[in-house]
């Protein structure tokens, strides 16, 4: 039992982390005129705050992994500059990077003012799942906004992930009993003890026969088999069989739960490895990239895939010691 607790404490660390959800946060863009009045260094700062900020309300500790800048740029489509994805383009890359979540920062220009708009997708189901929408005469106030703005921004993540709470039962309000009549708890009554009189006698009567033919079986059985055996009119304990039938089936359980919830570990394992191998690739051709786009895909699945059988397997697991 102690190197199964062991394993199982393992396997559910091993679980935790190759089930860690991953954020990324893409150098942030400018069209048109912007482009010109932003410097790319500018950017680059700004992207660095509000990756900041996805650090700050999507921690480590909490099984969040923020992806890095290099893995992002490796796995972008060939000619295609990092600033020039949004829409569906993020998505993909999100995809290609075994991304779970992808944000992206874009700053353009309206009525003489800077404008700053930011958007989180959810790559899995391909939707916009956040954004806001800001101005400011200059990059610091840009800059304020996105501090103000990416707590909430962020924390839509936080809020997906986390299920709903269940809503608490409504307690069933007692039934009044209802008042017999006086006439008929008396016949009732009567009833009960004329029953109880003639069960009594009836007992009685019927004890020393009863006595008698448990003592001459038991006898005869001694006589033909040499050891005593079960009674005339003795009764077997009924949940003799039920509990091995219980001890047998919850070993069962036990086993199939761990062996499911291992397979899982093992294929999420293998899974975001592949994805992760895939993104770090370099290429030189453009088969090269749909080459480690299709296993950067396959990996995503796989790991997805062994997540959900290895907590399917820590659930048996789990009603396997409770019961």
């Amino acid at each position: 039992m102690k190197y199964l607790k062991s394993a199982f404490t393992f396997l559910f660390c091993l679980v935790a982390w190759a089930s860690a959800t991953h954020v990324a946060v893409l150098e942030t863009g400018a069209d048109g005129v912007a482009k010109e009045m932003v410097p790319a260094t500018d950017r680059q700062y700004l992207t660095n705050v509000l990756r900041e900020e996805a650090v700050k309300q999507l921690p480590a500790s909490e099984n969040y992994t923020i992806m890095t800048r290099e893995n992002i740029q490796q796995m972008l489509p060939p000619g295609k500059a990092i600033e020039d994805c949004e829409g569906s383009c993020l998505v993909e890359t999100g995809k290609n990077i075994a991304a779970d979540y992808i944000c992206q920062a874009r700053i353009g220009s309206f009525a003489g003012d800077l404008t700053l708009s930011v958007e989180l997708y959810e790559t899995a189901g391909n939707k916009l799942i956040a954004s806001f929408n800001g101005h400011g005469t200059n990059l610091k106030e840009l800059l304020a906004l996105i501090e103000q703005k990416s707590p909430d921004f962020f924390m839509v993540v936080k809020n997906m992930e986390t299920p709903a709470p269940a809503p608490e039962p409504v307690p069933a309000e007692p039934a009044e009993p209802q008042a017999q009549p006086d006439a008929a708890v008396a016949e009732v009554a009567s009833v009960e003890n004329s029953a109880l009189v003639e069960e009594s006698a009836l007992a009685e009567v019927a004890a020393p026969a009863e006595d008698t033919t448990r003592v001459k079986a038991a006898a005869a059985y001694d006589e033909l088999d040499g050891k005593s055996g079960p009674q005339v009119g003795e009764s077997v304990p009924a949940n003799v069989e039920s509990e091995k039938e219980s001890h047998v089936a919850r070993w069962v359980v036990l086993g199939i739960s761990v062996a499911t919830a291992v397979t899982g570990a093992v294929l999420a394992v293998v899974g975001n490895s592949q994805a992760k191998d895939a993104s770090e690739k370099k290429y030189s051709t453009v088969s090269e990239y749909e080459r480690y786009h299709d296993d950067a895909e396959s990996g995503q699945t796989l790991r997805t895939i062994g997540i959900g059988l290895a907590i399917a397997g820590a659930v048996g697991i789990g009603i396997s010691f409770a019961f």
